[in-house]
């Protein structure tokens, strides 16, 4: 299958799922805290290659895309933008030293939990707290903007791993 279709695949399937699956669910007490957008996955997946023109571009769109359905008016842009800006400095922070061949798709299953988890970690960080930082726009709160972005970046990171444990072919 091509890669350009089979990232659009994904796309629509993490977005089904974060949309109709994520956004439904109630954290109870931790509810507050906890707001795991994974619509980042969709990205952190796309081949190292790539140029960051193109994942700049991507990222704007699915931005867009998921700002229609949460109404929230370029919050989740402005966030994916950032992750897209970050990767290539989080795929050298987990390279090997003669660094990755330009096809390889940076997943749970090519990468291996440790270096996948200290990958999307950083960059579901970063995604997070921008996103609750546009989202409060009050530097008084900068405490519970981190603690947000923590507990949310933990919860993602689970749900990414079970998503692409489900749906990405082992090699």
């Amino acid at each position: 299958m091509n890669n350009t279709i089979k990232h659009i695949i994904h796309f629509i399937g993490i977005l089904l799922l974060q949309v109709l699956v994520i956004d439904q669910i109630n954290f109870g007490t931790f509810n507050t805290y906890i707001n795991p957008i994974i619509i980042g996955t969709s990205l952190l997946i796309i081949p190292v290659g790539w140029t960051k023109n193109r994942l700049l571009l991507i990222a704007f769109t699915i931005g867009i895309i998921i700002d229609f359905f949460h109404n929230t008016l370029g919050i989740n842009t402005s966030a994916l933008l950032m992750l897209a800006f970050f990767k290539p400095l989080a795929l050298r922070v987990i390279s090997p030293r003669e660094g990755f061949e330009p096809f390889i798709e940076p997943s749970v299953i090519s990468l291996g939990m440790a270096k996948f988890a200290t990958y999307s970690s950083i960059l579901f960080f970063i995604y997070h707290l921008v996103y609750f930082s546009l989202e409060s726009l009050n530097v008084n709160s900068f405490l519970t903007i981190l603690l947000k972005s923590l507990a949310s970046t933990i919860v993602a990171l689970i749900l990414s791993v079970i998503y692409q444990y489900l749906t990405l072919k082992r090699k």
